[in-house]
């Protein structure tokens, strides 16, 4: 039994620290460059997302392809 608790509490601090250093977070885009491409990516479509006759469609493709070229493509999954 003690055996499996040091495991499962092993297990979730690493699940917890391991997304502080995620690469493709566009907090650290000052120091990252990944980061800094993924910010790029997020502005371009956010800009292109508020215009009134945007082809949405059109829109997230080119966020989707902007995040692959830059290595993040977990940052579009949602889209």
């Amino acid at each position: 039994m003690n055996k499996y608790a040091i495991v499962t509490a092993a297990a979730l601090v690493v699940g917890m620290i391991s997304p502080a250093f995620a690469d493709c977070d566009v907090r650290n885009a000052d120091e990252d460059k990944q980061a800094k491409c993924a910010q790029k990516c997020d502005d371009d479509f956010i800009s292109r997302k508020m215009n009134y006759g945007a082809n949405q469609a059109e829109v997230a493709a080119n966020k989707k392809a902007c995040d692959e070229k830059c290595g993040c493509p977990q940052n579009s999954k949602d889209l």
